[in-house]
């Protein structure tokens, strides 16, 4: 029983650590997305992607106009969105109110 104990724990700390390397990504490219230049505009669109791709689709050339660091946040954030059980804009506040306004922009 303790060795499960024991796993069990490894297998949350494991866990949590990447959770918190995915939510630390989703926030870096937020954090960009805010910016008024071309990575922005396509960390912008990469998040949009995430958030509505029947009406964002993503263009995977967007990857490729990012810094390294960033493309690496963006598939963190692709993949993290593909196996979570909730929306990616609900782990930040007011996540909603930002993809909106990130919306608003793009379209303009």
């Amino acid at each position: 029983m303790e060795k499960l104990t024991v796993r069990l724990a490894e297998q949350r700390a494991a866990h949590d650590a990447v959770f918190s390397q995915r939510l630390a990504a989703l926030k870096r490219l937020v954090e960009i997305a805010e910016l008024d230049s071309d990575q922005p505009h396509h960390c912008r669109r990469i998040l949009l992607a995430v958030y509505n791709s029947h009406e964002w689709p993503l263009d995977l050339t967007r990857l490729r106009c990012l810094d390294p660091d960033l493309q690496r946040a963006a598939l963190r954030v692709i993949e993290w969105a593909v196996y979570t059980d909730r929306e990616l804009h609900e782990y930040l506040p007011q996540g909603n109110t930002i993809m909106q306004r990130f919306w608003n922009i793009e379209r303009a």
